[in-house]
């Protein structure tokens, strides 16, 4: 737990006041492939960006193994926030778990806030009473896709619709060595899974597309699997690939840097996920950036992302048939899948860079938070 300040980052050309001068920002810093924590990072990058004298306080570490915060650790955290908010217009949450923080303020010291909503914590109908009251209570709700917007606004009718905000990458790649064994693996025959494996989410795919792969080898008997990503679910679904007989063409490489990702799927195939009911899903971005078309799931945020039919294919979440005939279908036709990445890469610049986020939030924090006239 630590206060820092935002990232040093090159000033923007002069820019229309309306932007709250002092922007608080409190992220949880998880694990590198947990899409909260990058979450945090883009607005922290963002709000660096727009606000000139934005903050950030980073709030206990969410990650495998970690202890949970002393009574120690939590009082001097909450006397750092109510510090920080005395000097802030505004504060944004990059989570609805996070912005339980805010019962940790006197009511004199509370600023108006904002909060980044990502999935079912925040549209489930047994959300506890605590994240129920930061909902309610924020000024500004932020859904990462109009999929997640829309279940959150049926489970919680009385409130306002969220405003939609799609996530971006961070505009700098990562620099560090890649692991030439493991990108030197890869072939245009290899489909790429990247994302968290946990027990209790096990709705991003990984089994469905295991469950497909032997449908999927009987027809291109040269396929491959690279499962990227760590978490509690990694060892029952190594057994699980086990045994079903996939040893020699599934592997699992574990959590990698983003550096040997880039370079995994800029050798791929292809990239797969068919999730069933994510708020939006960062690894799309990823391979769209590298040319690759992707597999989703037709219910879910990935339609917001994946045009059916032109930068990759929308599965029935659940249903491996359709995925192993999605996969298929990719690996035999080499110019659909070229044209498919390319279509991808174009989608990744038009819609979804760091700029066009930027100027997306610039716009609903201006409409949300109007400047103090003391600011």
């Amino acid at each position: 737990m630590s206060t820092a300040l935002g990232p040093e980052v090159a000033p923007l050309p002069e820019r229309a006041p309306g932007f709250p001068s002092t922007v608080l920002a409190l992220v949880e810093r998880g694990a590198p492939d947990d899409d909260v924590s990058y979450a945090g990072a883009l607005f922290e990058r963002a709000l660096g960006e727009l606000a000139p004298k934005s903050r950030t306080l980073t709030v206990f570490p969410d990650q495998e193994g970690g202890a949970d915060a002393t009574l120690v650790q939590r009082g001097v955290f909450a006397a750092r926030l109510m510090a920080a908010c005395r000097r802030a217009d505004c504060v944004v949450y990059n989570h609805l778990g996070v912005a339980t923080a805010q019962t940790s303020i006197p009511t004199a010291v509370r600023r108006p806030y904002a909060v980044l909503l990502h999935g079912a914590e925040s549209w489930d109908a047994d959300i506890d009473a605590a994240r129920q009251r930061a909902l309610a209570d924020s000024t500004l709700r932020i859904a990462t896709s109009s999929y997640a917007a829309r279940r959150v606004t049926e489970a919680h009718a009385e409130l306002a619709a969220p405003d939609v905000l799609p996530l971006s990458l961070l505009p700098e790649r990562d620099t560090t060595p890649v692991d030439g064994a493991l990108v030197g693996s890869m072939t245009t025959r290899t489909i790429v899974v990247s994302g968290r494996m946990s027990a209790s989410e096990r709705f991003r795919g990984h089994d469905e597309i295991l469950d497909a792969w032997p449908a999927i080898l009987a027809r291109r008997p040269d396929a491959r699997l690279a499962i990227v990503g760590h978490g509690d679910d990694v060892k029952r679904l190594e057994t699980k690939a086990t045994s079903m007989g996939l040893t020699g063409s599934v592997r699992f490489t574990g959590l990698v840097t983003e550096s040997t990702l880039d370079a995994m799927l800029a050798r791929a195939g292809g990239f797969a996920l068919p999730s069933q009911s994510e708020g939006f899903v960062l690894s799309y971005l990823r391979a769209m950036r590298a040319g690759l078309p992707c597999v989703g799931g037709s219910d879910d945020a990935a339609r917001e992302v994946v045009e059916d039919g032109t930068t990759g294919m929308l599965v029935t979440a659940g249903d491996r048939d359709s995925v192993a005939q999605a996969i298929i279908s990719l690996l035999g036709d080499t110019e659909r899948r070229r044209a498919m990445g390319e279509a991808a890469r174009a989608r990744y610049e038009e819609h979804f860079t760091f700029d066009i986020f930027r100027e997306r939030l610039d716009a609903v924090m201006r409409a949300a938070f109007p400047v103090r006239a003391d600011s």
